[in-house]
């Protein structure tokens, strides 16, 4: 039987967002309880090409660009990986649910007037990665819900701390006073994260930034199929896809160039024609 929360029952966003992630994690075949596969993998099989790429001092957090057949997802290197997978499923919701061609920023909440989509996204997103009966089931196991029950239920559904608090104030089971106050916290680097991971044993990597990139192999496909068909030569291969790639996200791809070269097909004779 569902467990209905109050917003459930009072937000008609909140409800299609609901319906919508639940279809979602049905399709990809996720049980009930945390995302424990690489969220990027949802994005790429639905078509997209996924980069991991440092924006800058921005707030952004990712973007999502889709012309015709073709889509990217964009996220920032240098979130950490809770926010990494909320940004990646939030663009997940565009992908989706949204026909139209589509460049989308994501932004923190507070940073925008969001409209119906944003919103819808980011509820999506909540829903996708911590599941309501899942969380509502997971705070019965508690006494009481502090920070430290909220930094384990980050751990365990690879969210960010202030992403858990406000799914856990948002389902009634912390008071509004207590996530400001978190979120205070956080804006000025003092919630220990690290340290309590550190104290405890645990997994930090939700709160971490990853240290490598993050690009499709699809993508790298791509060129190499345009490279074999000789849409572009092999300078253009590598002094404008290649190299900026390298330099942008810190790779050596010399071995990206080698198996373009050595898997280029023979050239095709006129009687082959």
């Amino acid at each position: 039987m569902d467990i209905l929360s109050n917003m459930y029952k009072n937000n008609d966003l909140y409800r299609l967002a609901k319906s919508r992630a639940i279809k979602t994690r049905n399709k990809y075949g996720l049980r009930s309880g945390p995302v424990n596969v690489p969220v990027f993998d949802f994005l790429e099989a639905e078509g997209c090409f996924v980069i991991t790429l440092d924006l800058g001092r921005t707030s952004a957090t990712g973007m999502y660009i889709k012309k015709d057949a073709n889509k990217l997802v964009l996220v920032h290197k240098k979130r950490v990986l809770g926010q990494q997978n909320f940004t990646a499923i939030h663009e997940l919701s565009h992908v989706l649910f949204d026909e139209t061609e589509l460049f989308d920023v994501c932004l923190p909440e507070h940073y925008y007037k969001r409209d119906k989509k944003e919103i819808l996204a980011d509820m999506f997103a909540a829903h996708f990665l911590m599941p309501e009966e899942d969380i509502i089931n997971e705070c019965e196991e508690f006494k009481f819900i502090g920070k430290r029950e909220i930094i384990l239920l980050s751990i365990k559904y690879r969210v960010t701390f202030i992403a858990m608090a406000l799914r856990l104030y948002v389902l009634g089971k912390i008071p509004n006073e207590d996530f400001e106050k978190y979120k205070k916290q956080s804006s000025r680097g003092k919630l220990g994260l690290k340290k309590f991971c550190l104290e405890e044993g645990l997994d930090p990597s939700a709160f971490s930034t990853p240290d490598d990139s993050y690009i499709s192999e699809s993508y790298f496909r791509l060129l190499i199929n345009v490279y074999h068909k000789a849409n572009i030569s092999r300078s253009v291969l590598i002094d404008y896809y290649i190299k900026p790639l390298e330099e942008e996200l810190q790779l050596n791809l010399d071995y990206l160039v080698k198996f373009a070269d050595d898997s280029y097909p023979e050239e095709v004779g006129w009687d082959d024609l």
